[in-house]
């Protein structure tokens, strides 16, 4: 599964967006547009992230936050790994603001993907190497070979 989630990631090299609500709402509308999405049920999973992060902000430290939803809206497990340039406030759990942000989007019936899914990103998220190699690579597909090398998938 993860290999699938890597493949077919949407990566966004440089994100706009300078507040975590316009972070998530850019992240879910590129989401929508790479097809990862309906365009009609963006407003649905905005609320849904919302909410979450309002029980407690999914910057999970050291730079990256992993905002995630799982709702009947969504038909497939999906993946968007996006940065910004300019470090942006998230409330992450040791206070530093985040640079790198994995969208985690699942279907409602498959909680067990969900979950393998933040296990995985959480360790990435875990590992100094990975956290600037990320930051550091030039294109996209440098993002994702990093992505299957970090996880060694090959």
């Amino acid at each position: 599964m993860i290999k699938e989630l890597i493949d077919s990631a949407l990566i966004i090299e440089a994100l706009a967006g300078t507040t975590k609500q316009e972070i998530l709402v850019e992240v879910l509308l590129k989401a929508s547009q790479a097809g990862k999405v309906q365009k009609k049920d963006l407003r649905s999973l905005e609320k849904q992230l919302i909410d979450r992060e309002a029980l407690g902000s999914t910057g999970i430290g050291n730079g990256v936050a992993v905002p995630h939803v799982k709702g009947k809206e969504i038909k497939q497990i999906s993946l968007v790994l996006a940065r910004s340039k300019n470090p942006i406030q998230f409330h992450a759990i040791d206070g530093r603001p985040v640079q790198t942000f994995f969208l985690i989007l699942a279907p409602q019936d498959q909680p067990e993907q969900h979950i393998k899914a933040l296990r995985w990103v959480s360790s990435l998220a875990r590992n100094s190497d990975f956290r600037r190699f990320v930051l550091a690579a030039k294109t996209d597909e440098e993002i994702r070979e990093l992505l299957h090398e970090m996880s060694e998938i090959r």
